[in-house]
């Protein structure tokens, strides 16, 4: 089977931007722990520091429970089955928990928006 033509430039333009993705995050965290006060945790009387912990170990959870209940049936791929069971329902937990994100910002949006 051939390739096309690019599609060993678009890989490699896919990995470079994958890491400087990570390099981007992991600059942000480590500013963010260094410039940071025991203080900050309560920003105009919202507490900051426990609605981040919140939302992290939400996320966690959120992509355990989309990676259990993801499908592990082989898909067809290029013609030849692909039967990873990790691959497969890491994908389904990619999908699901991105679906559940998006679902929950318009909520949150809608909520925020008609709130007294």
């Amino acid at each position: 089977m051939i390739s096309p033509f690019f599609a060993d430039l678009f890989l490699w333009l896919m990995y470079m931007m994958l890491a400087a993705t990570l390099l981007v995050t992991a600059y942000s965290v480590w500013h963010g722990m260094r410039t940071r006060r025991r203080g900050d945790d309560i920003v105009n009387r919202v507490p900051a520091g426990r609605i981040g912990w919140c939302v992290l170990i939400g996320l966690l959870v959120c992509l355990v429970v989309t990676f259990l209940l993801g499908s592990s049936k082989p898909v067809m791929t290029n013609g030849q089955p692909f039967t990873s069971v990790f691959w497969l329902k890491a994908t389904d937990m990619f999908i699901f928990t991105s679906i559940l994100l998006i679902v929950g910002c318009f909520v949150s949006v809608f909520v925020s928006r008609f709130r007294s």
